[in-house]
């Protein structure tokens, strides 16, 4: 029977080397940790568990790589209507949510080995994507929430947590709270002091966070006719979130890396995005060539927007996305509102398939942390 401290599936899923390879040791360790998980769900969540009983599948029906797009799928909004767990309360080591300061919030829950999974997943990917620099002194500039004042909010969690991957000298939120208002606010010229400052102290700087808001600061920066800075090849912007809302600030990834090599110095290989969700917790990282790798934690599948039918490459459709890292509440397969398209052959050589998100379904915008954040811009504080 599995336990919470008992996984040996699972935790040697968690040992795969080359995350960004495809082999069969890789779907049969996969394979293996997605029945432990399922047994863990299937047991000790009823809500899943009649799920499952309803599509008429159980742990006999995942045998191969092949079945795994058939374990039934929790739509992602699920989250934000129930509090969805398969552990008991104290068992609770953190909890999430997906949203801001408005809106309907995502309750996300990790025992202590799921949470300890989840960040070891993050620093996996991003030392194999080339993204660490351990013993670097770096300042920090992110774009997100300051966590001792968002609390429990994920991305500001994320990102606090991402300021690891090269040895921390002085960091600066961009987005803080103002007593007098009540809410949280962009402080553009303060953010652009900061840059100024970093900048003459001459150590490498790492962007994170909403790309809108280092696209508001560059628009800054020409206004008031700022000298280019040459922050150089150890240099990142290292976005997420997306631009939401922020529909009217929104360029071309294109036109964002030009604009980041030309204003900040920084190589357009060292610009790249992140894309994931809190109810998810997989890192989906940009190679050089600013594709979205799936990496071996995770299975990524195409449906259809009317039948549900899993799709071919390069098809588009709803993006579903498997992991069975967490026990902690059956997220093990999500079915997410976001449209996207599955690739093969990345000219950087990593064999694992590319994900192309092309949007969001749907008419009713959803409410989560990047879009309270991108509102942000239209007050920002010069």
């Amino acid at each position: 029977m599995v336990t919470l401290s008992d996984t040996p599936a699972i935790d040697r899923f968690m040992a795969l080397d080359r995350l960004y390879e495809v082999s069969d040791q890789h779907d049969l360790a996969f394979v293996a940790a997605l029945r432990e998980a399922l047994a863990w769900h299937l047991e000790h969540s009823p809500p899943y568990r009649e799920l499952c009983r309803r599509a008429g599948f159980g742990l006999d029906d995942l045998r191969s790589i092949e079945d795994v797009p058939r374990v039934p799928h929790i739509f992602v909004n699920s989250f934000k209507q129930y509090e969805l767990l398969s552990i008991d309360r104290e068992a609770i080591a953190l909890n999430l949510t997906s949203s801001g300061t408005t809106g309907q919030k995502s309750q996300i829950f990790f025992d202590e080995a799921s949470l300890k999974r989840g960040l070891a997943m993050v620093d996996r990917a991003h030392e194999e994507m080339g993204l660490t620099r351990y013993e670097l002194p770096t300042n920090y500039v992110i774009f997100a929430y300051d966590p001792n004042e968002a609390k429990n909010v994920g991305t500001a969690f994320t990102d606090d947590n991402i300021t690891k991957f090269a040895r921390k000298r002085r960091s600066y939120h961009a987005l803080r709270w103002d007593e007098s208002t009540g809410a949280f606010a962009f402080r553009a010229g303060e953010t652009l002091t900061t840059v100024q400052a970093y900048a003459e102290e001459g150590l490498p700087v790492r962007f994170l966070g909403f790309p809108a808001f280092l696209h508001r600061l560059i628009q800054l920066m020409r206004e008031r006719r700022i000298p280019p800075f040459r922050f150089g090849a150890d240099s990142f912007v290292l976005t997420g979130g997306g631009w939401k809302t922020a529909e009217d600030e929104r360029i071309e990834p294109e036109a964002f890396i030009r604009e980041v090599e030309e204003q900040l110095g920084i190589p357009a290989g060292n610009v790249r995005d992140g894309y994931g969700m809190v109810e998810h917790g997989v890192p989906y990282l940009q190679c050089e060539h600013h594709r979205f790798h799936v990496p071996a934690y995770s299975r990524a599948y195409i449906r259809d927007v009317g039948t549900l039918e899993v799709l071919e490459r390069s098809q588009s459709g709803f993006l579903q996305l498997v992991t069975p890292y967490n026990l902690a509440q059956p997220g093990l397969s999500l079915l997410t509102s976001d449209l996207a398209a599955l690739h093969d052959d990345c000219p950087c050589g990593r064999a694992t398939p590319t994900i192309e998100i092309l949007g969001r379904a749907g008419t009713r915008k959803n409410k989560g942390c990047a879009i309270s954040a991108s509102q942000l811009l239209k007050n920002a504080s010069l």
